[in-house]
């Protein structure tokens, strides 16, 4: 029988719904594999399943493996295993440490671990977080020799300084830059890892500037000699008292230096 208009419509309606579910399925289809084409494979990573203290020794039962897309996967930063760990020490075979504290969570990277140290009796070797920029800015490495200042903030006990916390120190090692999270700001830190070898009162005089201090830079040394180092310390005390003086010596000397 012949159809009816309206039947001709409901025919021409479900071929065009049939083709519009063709395309949508062509089109899901096309994202995919456009997704798929630009994440690539997955790689491994290692996972922290525990907060880590600054020098402790990461072990295996400390971390579990996550996939990550290989496009965000670069082999140079990030550790698959502890085995690629030990080969990214600068002395390779020793125990790797977590060059700071790292919250459980963290995917491990190259820069956070450094090798456990490997010491002479009476030696301390430590690890601090210096910013990349203001802290090292690419001159620092191994057997430099840098002056460490710390600068601290004024509060109700004491004015604002800074100070000199260690004088013409050792370099161990540097490694490679990573990235910290600013617990003040929330922003991001360039950062890199500066070993020392020292005695056990530069150390503990460290550890308190790193601690407490709202700043911790490094001073390269020149080569030709260290020199006479001056004050340990500066304070907006003592800013107060050279204005002071400076305001008595124009109060005597009212014409200045061009009166005479």
């Amino acid at each position: 029988s012949v159809m009816n208009p309206r039947q001709r419509r409901g025919v021409l309606l479900m071929i065009v719904a049939a083709f519009g579910a063709i395309a949508v399925f062509l089109t899901i289809v096309s994202y995919v594999n456009t997704l798929n084409r630009e994440l690539g494979t997955y790689r491994t990573v290692l996972r922290l399943t525990q907060d880590v203290d600054p020098y402790q020794p990461i072990t295996e039962d400390m971390v579990e493996p996550y996939e990550v897309p290989a496009k965000f996967f670069d082999e140079d930063l990030f550790l698959s295993d502890l085995a690629s760990a030990d080969e990214a020490l600068s002395q390779p075979g020793s125990e790797p440490v977590s060059a700071t504290f790292l919250h459980a969570g963290t995917l491990l990277q190259k820069s956070m671990v450094i090798p456990a140290p490997a010491l002479e009796n009476g030696e301390r070797e430590i690890a601090i977080m210096i910013n990349a920029e203001t802290g090292v800015a690419g001159k620092v490495s191994r057997q430099s020799r840098v002056d460490v200042y710390a600068s601290f903030q004024a509060n109700e006990q004491s004015p604002a300084c800074a100070i000199r916390v260690l004088t013409n120190v050792e370099v161990l090692d540097v490694g490679d830059i990573g990235s910290q999270i600013d617990a003040q700001t929330g922003g991001t830190n360039t950062v890199v890892p500066v070993t020392f070898r020292l005695t056990p009162q530069q150390a503990l005089q460290l550890t308190y500037a790193e601690s407490f201090a709202s700043k911790v830079r490094l001073a390269l040394v020149s080569a030709r000699g260290a020199g006479t180092p001056g004050d340990m310390e500066f304070c907006s005390d003592d800013q107060l008292a050279a204005l002071e003086q400076q305001r008595n010596d124009d109060e005597q000397n009212p014409t200045g230096p061009a009166g005479n």
